[in-house]
């Protein structure tokens, strides 16, 4: 049976590959598809945004909460993005509570940010495309928040 590396990513973040730790006493945790797609989408979005800050050469200047941020201050944010990503996947993957809060977290961030750039700056096409798509993800967050058990 031949498998690309995209099925066995995706079966390797399923679980279907770890199925021995359960002889270990590692319980897989139930979750649905969409924590699923969540946890792997945040996951990729990692390698994404790094490759992304590592393209403009650490000179990107990143906003916290619509406040622009310079020097070293801007490079721990830049850091710590990649950072958030993976910890948001992790926790979707895994169903941990605190990855319900730190959603909550990251979306604030982002929409204050993307908001106060709409209101200095102007449209912007991926401006656009946070604050259309974090609002509902919003809405999703809250309404499955009983979905993260551990």
């Amino acid at each position: 049976m031949k498998y690309t590396l995209i099925t066995l990513v995706y079966l390797a973040v399923v679980g279907l590959i770890a199925v021995p730790l359960h002889r270990y006493g590692f319980k897989r945790p139930l979750r649905t598809f969409d924590m699923t797609f969540f946890g792997v989408a945040f996951i990729l979005s990692a390698f994404g945004e790094l490759a992304n800050i590592q393209s403009t050469n650490w000179q990107y200047t990143p906003k916290f909460f619509g406040i622009t941020s310079h020097g070293i201050v801007a490079k721990g944010i830049l850091a710590a993005q990649p950072v958030l990503h993976l910890a948001l996947g992790y926790g979707f993957l895994a169903l941990r509570r605190w990855a319900v809060y730190l959603g909550l977290f990251y979306i604030a961030d982002v929409l204050v940010s993307s908001i106060s750039s709409f209101i200095l700056y102007g449209y912007g096409r991926v401006r656009t495309i946070f604050v259309v798509l974090l609002v509902p993800f919003l809405i999703y967050l809250i309404v499955r928040q009983a979905q993260f058990k551990r």
